[in-house]
């Protein structure tokens, strides 16, 4: 009888990633097929008011960890600038022909896209250096810092189950 291997975790939820993002291609269709060209959105100020507010308590963790120079201020940093593209595209496709069209790309464009640039950038390099310090304090020379090269370190099958940490280190202030 042959043996069925068990998947990994990281492995199935690579797996069902990729099915989630080719189903997407196909209600992506359906929408460009199906939508109209415009639409009177019920609660218009709501979802925006509720966007700006999420995009808002975002920045406020993200300057919180920063200030205390918290790991949290990477993921802080990638969520504020997806939260700015977002907002940009959605600022200029949204917006009337005229000024508010002007406003929104102007906007979009020496705004919103260069502070999203530079939150990519500041997390892409933060864990750039958080690689770098993590192989320094391990004692493991430093091969690469590509993070399309570099292991997600929980899922090293030759460390073991992560540890939880205990003692004053894992206290927050």
């Amino acid at each position: 009888m042959a043996k069925i291997e068990r998947w990994k975790s990281h492995q199935l939820q690579s797996v069902l990633l990729i099915v989630a993002s080719l189903s997407l291609f196909g209600w992506i269709f359906y929408l460009l097929t199906a939508l109209p060209d415009s639409y009177h959105a019920a609660h218009w100020n709501l979802a925006w008011v509720g966007y700006d507010l999420g995009m808002s308590l975002t920045w406020l963790g993200t300057s919180w960890a920063l200030w205390k120079k918290r790991q949290a201020a990477i993921p802080g940093a990638m969520i504020s600038a997806t939260f700015l593209v977002v907002d940009a595209w959605f600022d200029v496709v949204t917006s009337n022909p005229g000024w508010d069209f002007r406003l929104a790309l102007f906007l979009a464009l020496f705004l919103e896209l260069p502070a999203a640039f530079l939150l990519f950038r500041f997390s892409r390099n933060s864990v750039r250096r958080s690689i770098q310090n993590a192989h320094r304090q391990a004692g493991i020379e430093v091969i690469s810092v590509s993070l399309w090269r570099t292991p997600l370190a929980f899922f090293d099958e030759s460390s073991g189950p992560p540890e939880r940490m205990s003692g004053p280190e894992s206290i927050t202030d």
